[in-house]
């Protein structure tokens, strides 16, 4: 292994957001794991399963939720460390594949509705967990004074008022959110509407949208022999021919799982205020963020920008093009496609 100084600022991004997401984990997920644990099982064991009683429920579902999360941060952390040894050890042969000549990946539009989300995302997080911790002195610095004041009539985030202290954040929350799940929503209508066509015409669904094959058999084997692969070098993993790896598909996806499971539950708090549903929409709301931030942090940041032949970021994003070697290495066949396609 080359000991370059992209290698070590590889090494050193990665301790940091591993570092990070385990913090978040520390603080925010064990904590209530260690509580709720007994509590359910205790719960249960008195009063058995009353799917429809609401302190069954706050408690079955933050003990999933935190459950979730933690079975993401350890996979994750494997993840993630697993390919910064394995690229970090060929780094030389990663280094001269991302030498050579780019080919288009993303069109201008994909690129603009990747920094809105991006930009969306670090909004929503950033008001979202400064509100979040409101009684921690730690956090008063963060806020921006304002004139909102959430003991209003519904819907709350509407009526900024001259008599509360509750900042700005809350609005800014609130309409970054709003922002994000517009984009999502149009973008997976457009998509989706043209998938339909595509279905009623009967054309080869799976070759014209790779996006799709998070939910076929092949992206299951590919996942575990891959993860095999990264404690076993010489491990044999099928050959990934498409357009997006597994990371990449799985965390598509993992957007419109975030929008139902934050927005729902945002909406209903925006309108009804944060007791909205005897609790449960704050529930699915804060640990659905905790999650959130979690696997971006931990896995799509270091990832896709942080490994040592990429270090410090992925050009990709604002260039929307991959080295064509990279391409050949790791998705053969649409990289056959797109050379014929030119």
């Amino acid at each position: 292994m080359t000991w370059s100084g992209r290698v070590i600022g590889s090494l050193i991004a990665t301790a940091i957001t591993v570092g990070l997401t385990w913090v978040i984990e520390y603080f925010l997920v064990l904590p209530s794991l260690l509580e709720t644990w007994p509590q359910f099982w205790s719960y249960v064991a008195a009063y058995g399963i009353r799917v429809f009683d609401l302190q069954f429920e706050l408690l079955f579902w933050s003990l999933a939720f935190d459950l979730l999360i933690t079975i993401i941060v350890i996979y994750g952390s494997y993840w993630v460390l697993g390919h910064f040894a394995v690229y970090a050890a060929n780094y030389q042969h990663y280094r001269q594949l991302m030498d050579t000549p780019k080919v288009q990946r993303w069109s201008v539009m994909q690129r603009v509705q990747h920094i809105a989300m991006f930009v969306t995302l670090v909004l929503t997080a950033f008001t979202g967990f400064v509100t979040m911790f409101a009684n921690n002195p730690q956090w008063h610095q963060l806020y921006i004074p304002g004139v909102y004041n959430a003991a209003a009539s519904p819907p709350y985030f509407l009526w900024p008022a001259q008599t509360g202290p509750v900042q700005w954040m809350i609005i800014i929350h609130v309409w970054s959110g709003i922002a994000m799940g517009v984009l999502v929503i149009a973008h997976f209508a457009y998509y989706g509407t043209r998938v339909l066509i595509d279905i009623i015409k009967g054309r080869p669904v799976m070759e014209r949208w790779p996006l799709l094959r998070l939910w076929t058999w092949g992206f299951v084997k590919y996942l575990v022999h891959r993860s095999i692969w990264l404690a076993k070098p010489s491990w044999k993993v099928p050959q990934w021919v498409h357009k997006y790896d597994a990371e990449q598909l799985f965390e598509y996806w993992g957007v419109y799982w975030g929008i139902v499971i934050l927005g729902i539950p945002g909406v209903l708090m925006a309108i009804y205020g944060p007791s909205a549903f005897d609790g449960l929409a704050f529930l699915f709301h804060t640990k659905e963020a905790v999650l959130a931030v979690s696997f971006l942090l931990l896995v799509h940041l270091t990832y896709t920008h942080f490994m040592p032949h990429i270090f410090p970021y992925n050009r990709m994003f604002h260039e929307g093009k991959i080295p064509s070697g990279i391409a050949r290495e790791e998705h053969p066949l649409w990289s056959i496609q797109t050379s014929q396609a030119q």
